[in-house]
């Protein structure tokens, strides 16, 4: 939660080769420049263009971005900004897949993000350039508290975008038709098992359960899921669970054994394993370090 991603760092031996941060979240303000190259990474990428305007090369695809406009795209398609017009500021931010995905969003906004479109919000609001400011203010402070807000409020953001009046660039029809085998092959799939799964990790599910969902084989899912996600099912599971965990440690006084079974997990000890693993401390001391 604490470690965000300053800068998507990639192989300079190959631009289009990710250095593997496509589970962490990112934020960066600069000035915006022309990319030598394109470059894909695995996130839900946001552009914020602050009093300047920007041509980007989206998956062989040109576009141009009026000033003063909110963009959202998936940046795995292979992307490049190749003019900018005005001394304004450029926000990137970077939200992992798995955590957009996990956010429920219209399912439309959705698919069209991962069928290769560049989505537009038809107007930025005044306090749009406030809130990118505040973000960065508490992203740097590093307090898991401060952190947690800044993600609700960019979800918030974006879940009154898709909800808004937006356009698009029709570039996803495009897409299929330039590259049949495109990076979205399956994820039909891949959403019928985060619905299924958003829907029961708090049970007790299986492997088997989440790919009967979208009726995949087993071994088929788990590979699909791997590839476009980034984790495993059981891994993407316990990390829902983990975060059910973790705003009940923080908002509630409940017991640890209680939220151990509230949040999905078949025993307090199986709890504690995989909070400490996946955090290098107890719950308890989680609880202790956030709230005090």
């Amino acid at each position: 939660m604490f470690d965000w991603v300053e800068k998507i760092a990639f192989n300079q031996a190959s631009p289009l080769t990710v250095q593997a941060q496509d589970t962490q979240f990112g934020f960066q303000r600069k000035k915006p420049a022309v990319m030598a190259h394109s470059h894909w990474h695995g996130h839900i990428e946001i552009n914020y263009l602050f009093d300047c305007s920007a041509d980007y090369l989206i998956n062989g695809q040109e576009i141009t971005v009026p000033e003063g406009r909110m963009i959202l795209f998936w940046a795995s398609f292979p992307h490049q900004m190749t003019a900018v017009r005005g001394d304004g500021d450029l926000v990137n931010i970077y939200v992992p897949l798995q955590t957009f995905l996990s956010w429920m969003l219209p399912s439309q906004f959705v698919s069209q993000l991962l069928h290769g479109e560049v989505i537009v919000s038809d107007s930025l609001y005044v306090c749009d350039r406030q809130f990118t400011q505040i973000w960065e203010a508490d992203i740097s402070r590093g307090e898991a508290l401060l952190t947690d807000q800044v993600i609700n409020e960019i979800r918030s953001r974006i879940r009154r975008m898709a909800l808004e009046d937006y356009c698009n660039f029709n570039l996803s029809n495009q897409v299929n038709k330039v590259d049949k085998k495109t990076l979205v092959s399956g994820l039909s799939h891949i959403q019928n098992m985060l619905r299924y799964i958003a829907d029961h990790y708090d049970e007790k599910i299986t492997i088997e359960h989440v790919s009967s969902s979208t009726g995949l084989h087993k071994n088929y899912a788990m590979k699909l899921f791997n590839r476009v996600m980034k984790v495993s099912i059981k891994q993407y599971i316990n990390q829902l669970r983990l975060q059910h965990a973790q705003a009940l440690l923080i908002d509630t006084q409940s017991p640890v054994l209680h939220i151990a079974l509230e949040a999905g997990f078949g025993s307090v000890s199986r709890f504690y394993d995989i909070f400490q693993r996946e955090f290098a401390m107890s719950p308890l001391e989680f609880r202790r370090k956030v709230i005090g």
